[in-house]
């Protein structure tokens, strides 16, 4: 399997989140590129990076700040980036075709709603309607597979699917370029408060517990600084309990990074919507993930988890 190599998204520019000290890496020190998405999902890598970057011995942490799937492949691919948090059919793809990423952690767990115009109530509403969702092997065309299925619908093709970046969600739908969305939060929120859209089903109610975003490493990284890696998974751990411990604090702190409403981002802890409490990557949570990502024809084959994972350093 191989895929073509993207350029790096076409959509805005990578940026390397601030210019100031706190940001900066320090001479003579490993830097570890990391490439994340304004989302929740990804919310653990702004609170270590700001309560730990400091701290590390040896080494700091460089949060580069992506708009799309394709850009975050992109700099992959042109080698900037040493590690990202990606979508987990994405990432099994691309490890299928030879990627050297490794999953040594889970990003979170649930996270993601299916939002719509108002016109539209229920499942069978989307039926001949247009449903943006964020890349074609992403989390999120499983979970709309897996709730029209549930909803006992079989006719998933008569449901026209577009790319759209997260951040472009609710303009688009908006603008009526799409009836629908599949998203992470707090985009699905984001439209509620806009007064565009409300919430068709929460992904927590689709598939329980599942897995969406994972933190992806190159191997040779693992290989050759396996400290590196255990000190960084370690800190990512510990934001995840610190940000149920203190919500609000932790939605203030991913301001410089991602941008949100703190208030808005602390709805999506608060609510359960999402999880960042067991981080550790789950085979019995991968592997599902992995069986409705071929079963929808999201993955044209199933990827092999002994190569895919790494859970050494949880």
């Amino acid at each position: 399997m191989k895929r073509s190599v993207f350029a790096g998204g076409g959509i805005l520019a990578t940026q390397m989140i601030g210019s100031g000290k706190v940001f900066a890496g320090r001479p003579g020190k490993f830097r570890l590129n990391v490439g994340y998405l304004p989302i929740s999902d990804h919310l653990i890598l702004p609170v270590s990076h700001a309560l730990n970057n400091t701290r590390y011995d040896g080494f700091t942490v460089r949060p580069y700040l992506c708009r799309s799937w394709d850009e975050i492949l992109g700099k992959v691919d042109m080698g900037i980036l040493h590690a990202v948090f990606m979508l987990a059919p994405l990432a099994m793809y691309e490890v299928s075709a030879g990627s050297p990423l490794r999953c040594v952690l889970l990003g979170h767990t649930d996270g993601s709603v299916i939002a719509s115009g108002k016109s539209i109530t229920d499942a069978a509403g989307l039926l001949g309607k247009t449903v943006g969702i964020p890349h074609s092997k992403s989390t999120h065309r499983v979970l709309l597979y897996k709730y029209l299925k549930d909803n006992g619908i079989s006719d998933y093709n008569s449901v026209k699917l577009i790319k759209v970046p997260p951040p472009l969600t609710v303009k688009t739908l908006k603008a009526g370029r799409i009836n629908a969305y599949a998203v992470a939060e707090p985009w699905g929120i984001r439209g509620i408060d806009k007064g565009v859209a409300h919430t068709l089903e929460l992904s927590k109610d689709i598939i329980p517990g599942h897995v969406c975003c994972l933190v992806m490493i190159n191997k040779r990284i693992i290989e050759k600084k396996p400290d590196v890696v255990f000190a960084w998974v370690k800190s990512l751990q510990s934001a995840g309990k610190f940000i149920h411990d203190d919500p609000d604090r932790a939605c203030l702190l991913q301001k410089p990074y991602m941008n949100h409403l703190p208030e808005e981002m602390a709805k999506t802890v608060r609510n359960d919507i999402i999880s960042y409490r067991d981080l550790s990557p789950n085979r019995e949570k991968l592997g599902q993930m992995n069986d409705l990502a071929f079963e929808c024809g999201v993955l044209s084959e199933k990827c092999d988890l002994d190569i895919f994972t790494d859970g050494r350093f949880v």
